[in-house]
């Protein structure tokens, strides 16, 4: 999966990063990225099924990923970091480089940069049969990637994943969700939208009962909440 494909994989995030710190322009120690790169790098192997993506962006609205000129000052000279579309980039992980610890600088004022993370489902083809299992695992590991990510960004929000929603478009009568448990048939109906919650349910995971989608959705989404909720 290119970079350009696996950024319309993310259907939704879990929030952010703090600011980087710096001199006149915003500048962050090499050592830091690789370290929350490493993270990164080691959860994408682990979980297949979820897209984790580390991300640079400015604060003010009118700065977009493309005028961001990103790169690390090292002795050896300067090494670009490409910024993505969805402000996505990927720093050189090199043993060199993190004994020398340079600086990774930007072209924009200290104060007005921000590393966030975004995690999501690689969703694939969902037909109108489907397990639960399968599906909702990939949801319930979001949990533990978002404590893994929370090593390194310790300010990120404290989210417990809920569900997905699925969108049906266009909305119309009878759009709906039947899980087929073994104690009764569950019906899910969707709004007046078209959307309507799938939720993450510790007893269908253990007994993955079928599920038939009246037909296939346009969107599906991770939804979350706040731990503790």
């Amino acid at each position: 999966m290119t970079v350009k494909a696996a950024a319309r994989a993310i259907l939704a995030c879990v929030l952010l990063a703090p600011a980087l710190a710096g001199a006149e322009n915003a500048r962050l120690p090499y050592h830091a990225l690789y370290r929350m790169q490493k993270v990164q790098a080691e959860l994408s192997r682990a979980y297949t099924n979820l897209l984790v993506l580390l991300r640079m962006e400015s604060v003010n609205p009118d700065v977009k990923y493309n005028n961001l000129d990103v790169y690390i000052d090292s002795n050896a000279g300067r090494i670009p970091i490409p910024i993505g579309a969805a402000g996505d980039f990927i720093v050189p992980m090199r043993e060199s480089l993190l004994d020398e610890d340079p600086w990774i600088i930007t072209n924009q004022p200290r104060g007005t940069m921000r590393l966030n993370w975004q995690v999501g489902l690689i969703v694939g083809h969902i037909s109108t049969a489907t397990h639960y299992s399968p599906l909702m695992r990939a949801v319930r590991d979001c949990d533990t990637v978002q404590e893994k990510m929370r090593q390194v960004f310790p300010d990120s929000p404290k989210l417990k994943m809920a569900g997905l929603k699925l969108t049906f478009s266009p909305p119309r009568a009878g759009q709906s969700v039947v899980i087929h448990a073994r104690s009764s048939d569950k019906k899910l109906e969707a709004d007046a939208k078209g959307e309507l919650v799938l939720p993450l349910d510790p007893a269908w995971l253990e007994e993955d009962p079928l599920m038939t989608l009246s037909e296939e959705p346009a969107k599906v989404e991770l939804i979350s909440k706040k731990a503790g909720d």
